[in-house]
């Protein structure tokens, strides 16, 4: 049995104490008065039986403990062994009675009750004997002091497991939470992760239906080829989309799949992406700077966690993963947008650019601009905001001055005080 143990079972069990302490002392206080008075003893010992709730009425208890002492006094002037019992009352009442003025109030009775001890107790013939009156004072002062001290020991004690308690649950629940706002925040990214692929995939597949079933209905035989792969393009489409959909949602069933939390995309999908755009009818030009449009880079064989080796903003600087996810999915909402607003026979235009500041995108488009129309219940931009805010970058976005619309965004890299760099050379696709 560990150390502490028997009093921390008691401390659990506090009747399996103050009951048997209370019938005792009930019965030491009345024992002499059961002849002599008979009915006194229950006046006193009655009251004396509240020592039971010493814990949870403190004041209660030791109101009636004093009141009870001081009715003895009245019949028998000499020290009586029931007498005791008001040591365990101020006690209490000085350890577990919250108010502070009620606990210094039982130091002002035991200062009377000594004094009339000292007076009681030490008369001859009705007068005091100053000596004796002054020690038994002093004596009984002193043991009254001693409890109240012990009592207010305990009483700082229990203040202090009461704070460190409520410390720990205060802990506790701003714990509780911060993981509460971390999965809110998570369950956000991937509802934006959510909208960036089923708004990407419907707006092909919109595209595509309507191409094959204008093609259908123009002239079935001339336009046969172009019709099956508009459709095999919305196949393919919506089965991407659908997978990704499913692996989301399943993130948000299963919270203990931590490993489904992994970003999907990069810079070395871009060029899929840009072929799924131009499938669709779009003309896209990719000004790319980085390397990563043309020739997507494979994962390196046998590895457990595929690696990827990512592409260089400025010499010896690589795009880290988050930025390369951010600056495909800004990529991915910009042709959206385009397919979407631009209008028909608009053209888009994709450039990448690397530099000191960092990452720079920019998806521009020849189409509508600001008098495409719109519903009003996007969240495209909002949330191409909030990823470029993420990396604390900057993002503009808006009508061009010669027609169209432009996205632009620089997403940082690296620290400032690694200095500057050459920017790299952009390489013209016109494919």
């Amino acid at each position: 049995m560990h150390e502490g143990s028997v009093y921390d079972w008691f401390q659990r069990r506090p009747l399996l104490v103050d009951v048997p302490l209370a019938v005792v002392l009930a019965l030491i206080t009345s024992a002499p008065f059961t002849g002599s008075l008979p009915g006194y003893w229950a006046l006193l010992g009655l009251p004396i039986l509240l020592l039971v709730v010493r814990r949870t009425r403190p004041a209660l208890a030791f109101a009636a403990v004093s009141v009870a002492l001081a009715l003895r006094t009245i019949p028998v002037h000499d020290v009586l062994p029931g007498d005791l019992a008001f040591l365990p009352a101020i006690y209490s009442l000085a350890a577990y009675e919250p108010r502070r003025a009620r606990r210094l109030a039982g130091l002002g009775v035991a200062a009377v009750g000594s004094v009339m001890a000292g007076v009681l107790f030490t008369s001859t013939d009705g007068a005091p004997n100053n000596g004796p009156a002054v020690l038994t004072t002093v004596a009984c002062a002193t043991a009254a002091l001693s409890a109240w001290m012990l009592g207010d020991l305990k009483h700082t004690r229990l203040q202090r497991l009461a704070d460190l308690r409520e410390r720990a649950e205060r802990v506790e629940r701003e714990r509780e939470r911060e993981l509460q706002l971390a999965a809110q925040e998570e369950r956000a990214a991937i509802a934006r992760e959510m909208h960036d692929v089923v708004a990407h995939a419907l707006s092909v597949i919109v595209v595509q239906a309507d191409g094959a079933a204008y093609a259908a209905e123009r002239s079935p035989e001339d336009t046969r080829a172009q019709s099956v792969a508009a459709l095999k393009t919305i196949g393919a489409t919506a089965r991407d989309a659908l997978s990704e959909t499913r692996r989301l949602v399943g993130v948000l069933r299963d919270p203990t799949t931590g490993a489904e939390l992994a970003p999907a995309g990069g810079l070395e999908q871009l060029g899929e992406l840009v072929e799924r755009v131009r499938a669709a009818g779009v003309s896209v030009r990719v000004r790319d700077g980085l390397g990563v449009v043309s020739a997507p880079v494979a994962p390196v064989p046998g590895s457990v966690v595929p690696e990827v080796a990512l592409p260089e903003v400025v010499p010896g600087t690589v795009v880290p993963v988050g930025v390369g996810l951010a600056a495909y999915r800004l990529v991915q909402e910009g042709l959206t947008n385009v397919i979407k607003h631009a209008g028909p026979g608009a053209a888009a235009s994709v450039v990448l650019e690397g530099g000191p500041d960092g990452l720079r995108v920019t998806v521009s488009d020849n189409g509508m601009g600001d008098a495409a129309p719109d519903d009003g219940r996007g969240h495209g931009l909002p949330g191409m905001r909030e990823r470029v805010a993420v990396h604390g970058g900057v993002l503009t976005a808006g009508p061009r001055p010669g027609g169209g619309w432009e996205v632009s965004a620089t997403l940082p890299t690296m620290d400032g005080s690694r200095g500057t760099t050459t920017l790299w050379t952009t390489q013209e696709d016109d494919r």
